[in-house]
């Protein structure tokens, strides 16, 4: 069987990276996953040519894709613990060859490893991506005044207070790391459609309005008072009309999956799917998961985890 990683997280990187500047190619997915082999290359290119600060800092920009099915199922945790927990189900439902494992949890901390087959343990640039991830995720879900050291020595702290202070040494375990915090406060839930106010933006509130409607490139471009060429010259980074549109359903679909009791076949109907075959293997194309199990992992019922039921150790897979 093949492996492989997130699509969504690949993205992440690549975003990233543009926000410093950098113009990063990233290996093409055909929907939510993407080959394991890709991934690593595309990490390893990026370390080469400007070090691992770029991928440990990856994290700052996850508040931007809350609306992300995989971000806001994420974000729908009640704490660290159950974010982790939910971490971890993420990584199954991808078919993640490297998997997060909780070695040490108590009311203020957790003690992680980052795992994977002896065969292909995970790089240092798969280590500090991954860390950051959940740094600010951490954040997000409720930990306040959060600390993250490295390694085996807890004076090695990578991320204080909001900063993100710099990259662990090569000497240093990369893959054991340590996350602390001061309290915990509500957490901050997935916002739903970007609120910007560009043509792209607004396309997104539109779409995301009526999925119900039929909707085609005319219309839409109409609707924002702009001529379709145009439109579909400023979609080209989202993968065009076609694209965008099948990005809106799926992220209003995930949104309703998690925050609402509708019957599956109900969220369909409202999001403009065809019947219920073209859901269930859209959003499975999308989201790795079909809607039905997407929701009994991720929704308001699927369970809480508090310190005294997450595992202390659990068998790297």
């Amino acid at each position: 069987m093949d492996d492989f990683a997130s699509s969504t997280l690949v993205a992440a990187v690549q975003r990233a990276l543009a926000d410093d500047g950098i113009v990063a190619v990233a290996p093409s997915a055909d929907g939510a996953l993407l080959a394991f082999e890709a991934k690593r290359r595309f990490l390893a290119g990026v370390v080469e040519r400007y070090g691992l600060l770029p991928l440990l800092r990856v994290g700052l920009v996850v508040p931007r894709m809350a609306s992300d099915p995989a971000v806001s199922a994420l974000l729908g945790a009640s704490g660290p613990w159950e974010l982790l927990e939910r971490w971890q189900r993420l990584e199954r439902f991808t078919h993640s060859r490297h998997r997060v494992i909780v070695r040490e949890a108590g009311e203020r901390f957790l003690v992680a490893e980052h795992v994977g087959p002896s065969s292909a343990p995970p790089e240092p640039a798969e280590n500090v991506l991954v860390m950051g991830l959940v740094t600010v995720l951490l954040t997000m879900t409720g930990a306040r005044g959060v600390t993250v050291t490295v390694g085996r020595d807890d004076r090695l702290v990578v991320f204080d207070h909001g900063v993100f202070i710099g990259p662990p040494p090569a000497s240093v375990d990369s893959a054991l790391w340590r996350f602390a915090w001061s309290y915990t406060a509500p957490s901050v839930r997935a916002g739903g459609v970007s609120t910007g106010s560009d043509v792209v933006s607004r396309g997104r509130r539109l779409l995301a309005g009526n999925l119900a409607r039929r909707w085609s490139l005319q219309e839409l471009a109409a609707d924002l008072g702009t001529s379709a060429r145009s439109l579909q010259r400023r979609l080209q980074g989202v993968g065009g009309f076609r694209g965008l549109l099948c990005a809106v359903r799926t992220e209003v679909a995930a949104d309703l999956l998690i925050n609402s009791r509708y019957a599956v076949s109900i969220v369909g109907f409202v999001c403009g799917y065809a019947d219920q075959p073209h859901f269930t293997r859209e959003f499975k194309r999308r989201t790795a998961v079909t809607p039905a199990a997407y929701r009994q992992a991720f929704g308001r019922e699927s369970g809480q985890c508090r310190p005294d039921h997450l595992p202390v150790r659990e068998r790297a897979v």
